[in-house]
């Protein structure tokens, strides 16, 4: 986070934003070499509000620092870290936008099997430390908010190491959380197992799965998924 920070320039505007910076970049050094020295446990309150703090810092750092530095998959990779950190001190993720671009990038790198199952198990955690509020899901008109694409890259993810027991539970919380994007999702999954792609197993799954949600997809066809 320090070399992020680093790469800001030194100029007047950017003066209290610096300050902010290195003081929640300090906390969290100091929380973590408390961990490492097992004298201070990090409670779940105290990775919710410090884990928000942070990433709230990541936000405003991925704008301040400018598409030209070249740093913004740095940004999502790191963000990615705190959210998981957060979530395995059974803390709640309240910023998770930079933390499902950086599920997402990697995702996109991760071409062996044993890399995505552990990259499922990560989405997992995160799934399920998200808070309440963006579970709620309330604007369900906002095609790109992250919730929608958090859940539905934790279905892609499942998918692809080809699991039939991680995609068939994958596919059992999207339908649970939602439900209106599930059948435009395993239409989409349709058209790749036509393609040949997926195991076995998580081929006849998907198609089960379509076979069951595919009347929502008709009932709404504006939740294509992109």
């Amino acid at each position: 986070m320090r070399r992020l920070i680093a790469a800001i320039p030194r100029e007047p505007r950017h003066l209290s934003f610096l300050v902010d910076a290195e003081t929640t970049a300090a906390a969290f050094c100091q929380t973590l070499l408390g961990e490492e020295a097992g004298n201070t446990p990090c409670t779940p309150q105290r990775a919710t509000e410090l884990g928000q703090t942070v990433l709230q810092l990541l936000e405003r750092l991925f704008f301040v620092i400018g598409e030209e530095s070249g740093k913004h998959k740095n940004i999502n990779a790191l963000a990615l870290s705190v959210g998981l950190w957060i979530a395995k001190r059974q803390g709640e993720i309240r910023e998770i936008g930079l933390v499902v671009n950086g599920l997402a990038m990697t995702a996109n790198g991760a071409r062996d099997r044993r890399e995505l199952e552990a990259l499922y198990e990560i989405s997992l955690h995160i799934v399920h430390a998200a808070d309440p509020f963006l579970k709620a899901d309330l604007n369900k008109h906002e095609r790109h908010r992250p919730w929608r694409l958090l859940c539905l890259n934790h279905c892609i993810i499942a998918t692809r190491t080809g699991d039939g027991e991680l995609a068939k539970a994958s596919y059992d919380f999207l339908v649970a959380h939602l439900p209106e994007e599930a059948g435009e999702f395993f239409e989409m999954g349709m058209r790749k197992v036509a393609g040949g792609q997926y195991s076995a197993h998580c081929r006849k799954i998907m198609r089960a799965y379509y076979e069951t949600h595919a009347d929502s997809a008709r009932r709404n066809p504006s939740a294509v998924m992109h």
